[in-house]
């Protein structure tokens, strides 16, 4: 090959390199925007509609986010139940304070799933690049990304997850693969350095 074509060669290589790049510096801005808060606290709306259905399904509550625990889910209506999700997984905490996890292959999927999930509140997105594909682009309001699973396993459930935000995640839309859609908004958000008292109790799992 000439010398000619090597240049060219090496011009054409970096031309497709810039994109990638570009969307790696956008989500380490995203994740660093984010973080900038040790604990996030919002409430939320959480709307579910299957294609099979024309009545959508809602539940709404308190979502609390520390970067170093993980997440509270509190459900409040129609019905009470706190989730727990850290990187040990999913637990369910009832009103009275008791825990209760899945068990075997339940569990391993739960805890997939909670690896996403607080992935997908604290930003932490880049993680995620072993499983999806992620495509950050800015908005006037913010930045949105969308991640398009590669895995077959998961590719099989999800068609694709789509998260938006500004200083904190404020739109996650999770579309499957059956058609069925996933909506939550969260709202009233606020940031904070440290967890109250309660919310470390119930972070605190029992060995």
């Amino acid at each position: 090959m000439t010398r000619r074509g090597l240049v060219l060669l090496a011009l054409l290589g970096l031309c497709l390199s810039l994109p990638a790049r570009a969307d790696d510096a956008l989500l380490a801005q995203i994740t660093t925007r984010v973080a900038s808060s040790p604990v996030l606290r919002a409430d939320f709306s959480q709307t579910k509609t299957l294609a099979a259905m024309r009545k959508p399904f809602r539940i709404a509550g308190h979502v609390t986010y520390a970067r170093d625990a993980g997440v509270l889910w509190q459900v409040t209506a129609p019905y009470a139940v706190t989730y727990l999700i850290d990187a040990r997984g999913a637990a369910e905490i009832d009103a009275s304070g008791q825990r209760k996890a899945g068990g075997g292959g339940d569990n391993a999927g739960a805890a997939q799933a909670a690896r996403i999930m607080q992935a997908l509140l604290g930003a932490d997105l880049a993680p995620l690049q072993s499983s999806f594909a992620l495509a950050p682009i800015r908005q006037d309001a913010g930045w949105q990304v969308t991640l398009t699973p590669h895995r077959a396993d998961l590719a099989r459930h999800l068609a694709r997850i789509v998260v938006r935000g500004d200083t904190a995640v404020e739109q996650v839309d999770i579309l499957e693969a059956t058609g069925d859609h996933t909506e939550i908004r969260f709202t009233a958000i606020t940031h904070d350095t440290r967890l109250s008292e309660a919310e470390a109790a119930l972070f605190a799992r029992p060995e």
